[in-house]
């Protein structure tokens, strides 16, 4: 019987062996679609940072046309990053959520897109009396 209990060990040690070969190839078919993934979002990313660049770029421009300093701007309308936590003692708001994006968001998004409007027509009348004469 010493034979039979060797085959069936044989046998079980190769059907394991046959499972973690085939979840092995498993593992490194998720580790390269992750990589893919990761290069994709990383590619994504970077064409972000370009566009983003483009846009401060061409808003940097338009103030500096109007006359307005971007970086006061930023300065008035957002919190200092570094100084965010040192005035408030438990990060909630007035009423209380301590969801702050939403009210600051929503607040000087309306005005800046009011502020950038008021200063589109403003430009456009500029400019028209720029090209008369």
């Amino acid at each position: 019987m010493g034979f039979g209990d060797t085959a069936k060990k044989i046998q079980r040690v190769t059907d394991i062996a046959e499972k973690l070969y085939e979840r092995l190839n498993q593992v490194v078919e998720q580790v390269q679609d992750l990589k893919e993934r990761v290069e994709s979002t990383s590619d994504q990313l970077d064409s972000m940072d370009r566009e983003l660049a483009e846009q401060r770029a061409i808003v940097e421009a338009l103030a500096e046309q109007q006359g307005v300093d971007p970086d006061a701007v930023v300065a008035e309308r957002l919190p200092d990053p570094d100084a965010e936590g040192e005035g408030e003692s438990d990060g909630t708001d007035a009423d209380g959520s301590g969801d702050e994006s939403d009210d600051e968001t929503g607040s000087s998004a309306g005005s800046t897109a009011a502020d950038a409007a008021n200063s589109a027509d403003a430009s456009d009348s500029t400019d028209s009396a720029a090209t008369n004469d």
